[in-house]
């Protein structure tokens, strides 16, 4: 499908974790603009299974508002810590459930595709992610963003420069 003016579409960008889900809210058509962003937070001394529950209530209401069409979500990497590794693994499926459940069109970004698209540079540091992002959605300059925040702005880019958009623009500066 051509992304036009008249046919916006809203893509929800996901970084995804069991303690925390960086969150972006956007628009593509020929620009890529950034309209919201966040990070679920999930309490630690919760049960695992409430944690799971509190991110999908938070999503849920998030699709809701926002009503996203389109999802773009990291994919995992293996990690030294295996428990970590299957914790972050078993919330990325909940997410995609329930943005299946939704009737989103699902497209995953590996994080040196998240890198090469955002920077340029498919081994580039967190600071020159943060850095690109910033510079690519005009971000307030003074509004502290959590790293999942930025992580998920950097997918939406992704997916975004992946779908070839022409510009890329910002409604929270």
């Amino acid at each position: 499908m051509k992304i036009s003016q008249s046919n916006p579409i809203t893509v929800i960008g996901i970084d995804p974790g069991y303690d925390r889900v960086g969150w972006a809210i956007g628009t593509l058509s020929n620009t890529f603009t950034l309209i919201d962003t966040g990070c679920i937070q999930t309490q630690k001394n919760d049960r695992i299974f409430e944690r799971y529950q509190h991110i999908t209530a938070e999503l849920t209401a998030l699709v809701a508002k926002y009503h996203p069409t389109e999802v773009a979500i990291e994919t995992l990497f293996f990690s030294k810590n295996t428990a970590t590794a299957m914790r972050v693994s078993e919330a990325r499926g909940i997410i995609l459930a329930c943005l299946l459940r939704e009737h989103c069109h699902i497209f995953e970004y590996n994080p040196v595709e998240i890198k090469q698209a955002v920077t340029g540079n498919g081994v580039a540091n967190k600071t020159a992610v943060e850095k690109m992002v910033r510079m690519q959605t005009t971000l307030p300059q003074n509004k502290r963003l959590i790293d999942d925040a930025i992580d998920a702005i950097a997918v939406s880019i992704t997916h975004a420069v992946k779908g070839r958009i022409t510009k890329l623009t910002s409604r929270l500066a």
